[in-house]
């Protein structure tokens, strides 16, 4: 128990380090702030608001407010929790009924069936104890309450990566997408001046554990009472060189095909989103 405690404090204390050095530049740099991704998360969080009356949302690893600015046009209101401070402050506020909470995810100050829904994007990975978190999360929802996750590592995806890395014959987008799998903790401490121990351990299910299996979320969200549990593959090899050098009809054919042949291709779907209801 202490051994996991220990960890658990070492891996919240990377992830302050670690996000306080990326908060600037955070926004500017990161992918998902493209306007496909964007209007994909929007359509999602509508989707959620229907289904649960668009009450209350409370976005776990809000980060600067990436899923907040989308999620405060569809639910009255909105809490954005995150452990660090330099990230939170970003939060804009200023439209919409805003929460900020400074917390860890695994002991949040709410009460319990407080929310209709709870968002973590791009969150997961940078736990050590998912479970701590996602019970949490299971906690604040109220019976019927939607959770989402997405932006978490495939680890079929991860695997090949690393199959990849000692292939001299690799096309030139598939270099720098290994590159930016295998190599990643080593370009983020050249461009923070983090050590690489910090680093691997502020993604620590993506670094140390090599990404999220699937299965084992799904079992473990079952576990913690939660039902309708599904996930689904997100952002196939090349679907964004796809998308800007084609379109988005030619990409849905790529995606579709791809789908169809689950669970063959598997590896070929970077990250991984996860859905699923508490009990009523």
């Amino acid at each position: 128990m202490v051994d996991h405690l220990t960890k658990t404090k070492k891996v919240l204390k990377a992830n302050i380090a670690y996000h306080s050095a990326l908060a600037e530049t955070y926004d500017a740099k990161q992918p998902h702030y493209r306007p496909e991704n964007v209007a994909r998360i929007a359509k999602l969080l509508a989707h959620i608001a229907d289904k649960t009356g668009g009450g209350s949302l409370i976005d776990l690893g809000c980060g600067t407010g990436f899923v907040i600015n989308s999620a405060k046009k569809y639910f009255k209101f909105v809490v954005g929790v995150d452990i660090t401070p330099a990230m939170l402050k970003l939060v804009d506020t200023t439209e919409g009924q805003i929460g900020r909470c400074l917390a860890d995810t695994g002991h949040m100050p709410f009460l319990d069936n407080q929310f209709d829904a709870c968002t973590a994007y791009g969150f997961l990975h940078h736990l050590y104890n998912l479970r701590r978190t996602l019970s949490e999360a299971y906690r604040c929802l109220r019976p019927g309450g939607i959770f989402f996750s997405d932006q978490d590592p495939n680890c079929y995806y991860w695997q090949w990566m690393d199959h990849l890395r000692e292939r001299s014959d690799l096309p030139e987008f598939v270099q720098r997408e290994v590159r930016s799998v295998v190599s990643v903790t080593e370009d983020i401490a050249r461009e923070t001046g983090l050590s690489l121990d910090d680093i691997s351990l502020a993604e620590f299910q993506k670094v140390n554990q090599g990404g999220l299996n699937p299965d084992r979320v799904v079992l473990l969200m079952e576990e913690l009472g939660f039902c309708s549990v599904k996930y689904r593959y997100e952002w196939f090899l090349g679907q964004g060189k796809l998308l800007h050098q084609q379109s988005e009809v030619e990409v849905q054919v790529v995606e579709n095909f791809l789908r169809e042949m689950l669970p063959a291709t598997e590896p070929l779907f970077k990250y991984i989103s996860f859905f699923a209801e508490k009990r009523r």
